[in-house]
């Protein structure tokens, strides 16, 4: 059944002394000690979690004493008791970085440096206690910086001093995220840098150099061209793709797109790339004053007519105003046509929501990539090191790059003879996949070998695995130990994303996990840092736990109900097991209608923070023929008990909140992360690189009180999962006795 009014009822056994939730209580409050059944004391947990009581929680664990010879409870009072010292140690770094960052705050603010004094500022207001938030934007030294910062953003883009501008403008958003008043500005610096990065990307790359040396840096590497032509990328644009997209998107989007406003949005960015005089050596007529002048001034007159027409343009008027655009150009500026059609489509779409575009064609394969559980490619983890130099994270076990010898840490200097110094990682994953049987040769740079190796690799289709599991023990990317407390019997399962074949993974680790000795007994499911993919997949793992019943619903604007999914009955496998699923702001999409499916039929509790709030389904539309395509929103989600998920302005309530909250504070996120990332490698892989470090564990998420969110999810869990042991626990401290 769906989540009841009424939990938390609990039989007369449960409690020798009073009952502890389960009814009001009166009286005064006395020292005592009281007794529970073992049983009554582990389902007083589960309900007091379940109704969101997350303190309770805690003191019901907190408090538990037990019979010295029963080593179950001894194990759970130490795992209680280390988790007090955790938080403490928490809230002692805390309040030591607190005070470091007041004197940075004030050290920046007397040296007048605006951004480093920002950048302070939202520190001091991310790692501050929720009540005390408001009084650090409150603060009259906040208020005076955020004045002087706004200004000196707004004249740093008077001035095509985009780089300040979109720094500035970047920690102001990020200081006032939450009512998002500077969200127009960063959208609209951005949009300045990403046409420079488009365009002229050896001229941003010049800006960004001269904006270290300023600051004192180190030097970038020298520009690296490798597949930065705009020419290509805009070269299968034309006129129809455009019309046709944004046609589609004013009539099919879900909030009832407005034409006039499409068209208003798209001539503003087509102005914008007039107005930005560093791409006068790429297209010479911006450079041209009198031209540029002229073209603004006839695009201006598109926009007030644009208005004029208001709530009744429509397709026509889309087609007319493209056409006298064109010709605005040709009489003008002289831009290429693609390159007018590329700014006025992304323009227009900019007017929706933020998960609405067109996929342009040189866009296209990596958005396909995004929504497969496969690509095609070598089968290597890549990124950037200290020194901008392509460097190798893993070669995935089994793929083309791992069989032809390619090693941890490897260099890659050049791809098909062209050097890599300086290349984006966008650059390198363009240049180094493609269609399976074609051949790249890298060369490597390796430690201790002289010269560059050259390795001739044939791409292939590479298998992405989305359910990971507690601690990775061979060298296949689905070979794990599944346990995260193997002595309770409780699985560790974490999915990263929602791909073709999520939920058959989950199936075979559930499989996995059922078929040791003790069996599964309590289940940790993982979606922290899941941003979504396949609607079919997420039912599908959702139908594991929940038997029958709606999983999800599908709402147009007018909240009607245009489509849903049901459990198929007989599939569930883990619906009579106590579940915790962890969430956080990383959760979005389909992790959030999991989390949320299995929050409203009490199939599990949510451990951790609000989820993103990203609760909207997008359809592709194919476009010229499948050359490109649009991504559009055209309805919103809800849970099975009516919630809206979609975070939208002005919109109180969002997202899954969690039944037991748990914060994490940036510096256990981050060493969360990275761990996580490298205890994830095979055990050859994972060997640390000094003989005298140990290989990267788990372990030490829990042990070190890095993860409090697992860590919490895990003690709640051992109280549910103990050995039914035919004693009584008892409660120590101070509690309320009644009628």
């Amino acid at each position: 059944m769906p989540r009841s009014k009424f939990i938390g009822l609990m039989s007369h056994a449960t409690l020798s002394a009073a009952v502890l939730g389960g009814a009001v209580l009166c009286g005064p409050v006395v020292a005592a000690t009281e007794s529970l059944t073992l049983e009554g004391w582990s389902r007083e947990v589960w309900d007091s979690a379940k109704k969101g009581e997350t303190e309770r929680v805690f003191e019901l664990i907190d408090r538990l004493q037990a019979e010295s010879d029963v080593e179950e409870l001894q194990s759970l009072n130490r795992q209680s008791k280390l988790r007090r010292e955790h938080q403490a140690k928490a809230e002692q770094d805390r309040d030591e970085r607190l005070a470091e960052i007041r004197t940075e705050l004030q050290e920046h603010i007397d040296g007048n440096e605006l951004s480093m004094a920002l950048r302070s500022a939202v520190e001091l207001h991310a790692l501050s206690r929720p009540e005390d938030q408001e009084r650090v934007l409150a603060s009259a030294k906040v208020l005076s910086l955020v004045e002087e910062a706004e200004a000196d953003a707004k004249n740093a883009e008077a001035n095509g001093e985009w780089l300040e501008a979109h720094e500035l403008f970047l920690r102001l958003h990020l200081l006032y995220e939450t009512d998002a008043r500077y969200k127009t500005d960063i959208e609209r610096v951005s949009a300045r840098l990403a046409m420079l990065r488009f365009y002229a990307p050896k001229k941003l790359h010049e800006m960004r150099d001269e904006q270290r040396a300023e600051l004192g840096e180190d030097p970038l590497p020298p520009f690296n061209s490798l597949g930065e032509s705009w020419n290509g990328k805009v070269s299968d644009i034309n006129r129809m793709m455009v019309v046709r997209a944004l046609n589609t998107a004013h009539n099919s989007h879900v909030d009832d797109a407005s034409m006039s406003e499409m068209l208003v949005k798209g001539l503003r960015s087509v102005q914008t790339l007039a107005t930005i005089t560093d791409l006068d050596s790429v297209f010479p007529g911006i450079g041209d004053t009198t031209r540029r002048t002229r073209f603004v001034a006839l695009l201006d007159a598109e926009v007030a007519q644009a208005r004029a027409v208001g709530p009744r343009a429509g397709y026509l008027d889309l087609r007319q105003t493209v056409d006298r655009m064109l010709k605005a150009n040709a009489s003008t500026v002289k831009l290429p046509n693609r390159v007018i059609l590329h700014e006025f489509g992304n323009g227009a779409m900019s007017s929706l929501d933020d998960f609405s575009s067109i996929i342009w064609p040189d866009e296209l394969r990596r958005f396909e990539r995004s929504t497969q559980g496969r690509f095609t490619g070598v089968g290597i983890q890549i990124s950037l090191d200290e020194a901008n130099r392509l460097k190798v994270v893993t070669p995935l076990e089994g793929t083309p790059a791992q069989r032809a010898g390619i090693r941890r840490d490897d260099i890659i200097a050049a791809v098909d003879g062209e050097s890599t110094l300086g290349i984006t990682l966008s650059q390198a994953v363009d240049l180094i996949t493609g269609d399976p049987g074609t051949f790249v040769t890298l060369s490597v740079e390796r430690e201790n070998e002289d010269g560059l190796i050259e390795v001739r690799i044939a791409r292939d289709v590479i298998p992405i695995y989305s359910v990971k599991g507690w601690k990775r023990q061979g060298a296949r990317e689905d070979d794990w130990d599944w346990f995260i407390d193997r002595d309770n019997g409780i699985g560790y399962v974490r999915v990263t994303q929602f791909s073709e074949d999520t939920s058959k993974e989950m199936t075979r680790a559930i499989r996995q996990m059922k078929g040791r000795s003790g069996g599964l007994n309590g289940l940790i499911l993982d979606l922290r840092f899941n941003p979504g993919g396949l609607l079919d997949q997420a039912v599908n793992v959702a139908n594991l736990f929940v038997d029958q019943g709606m999983i999800v619903s599908q709402h147009d604007g007018n909240q009607i109900m245009r489509g849903s999914q049901h459990a198929r009955p007989g599939f569930a496998q883990l619906d009579d097991i106590p579940v915790v699923v962890l969430i956080n702001e990383g959760s979005a999409s389909a992790s959030e209608i999991v989390a949320g499916c299995l929050q409203d039929y009490d199939k599990a509790i949510l451990v951790g923070a609000r989820s993103f709030g990203k609760g909207s389904v997008q359809n592709v539309y194919p476009l010229d023929a499948g050359s490109a395509a649009l991504k559009l929103t055209t309805q919103y989600y809800r849970l099975p008990l009516g919630r809206l998920i979609h975070r939208r302005t002005g919109q109180g309530e969002w997202g899954v909140e969690p039944d037991v909250t748990v914060e994490m504070l940036p510096g256990q996120i981050s060493e969360a992360l990275l761990l996580r990332q490298d205890a994830d490698l095979s055990p050859e892989l994972a060997q640390a690189e000094e003989d005298d470090e140990p290989a990267p564990d788990p372990e030490r998420l829990l042990s070190e009180g890095i993860d409090p969110q697992l860590e919490a999810g895990l003690l709640i869990l051992q109280t549910q999962t103990m050995p039914r042991i035919s004693t009584t626990v008892m409660l120590d401290g101070p509690v309320e006795t009644g009628s």
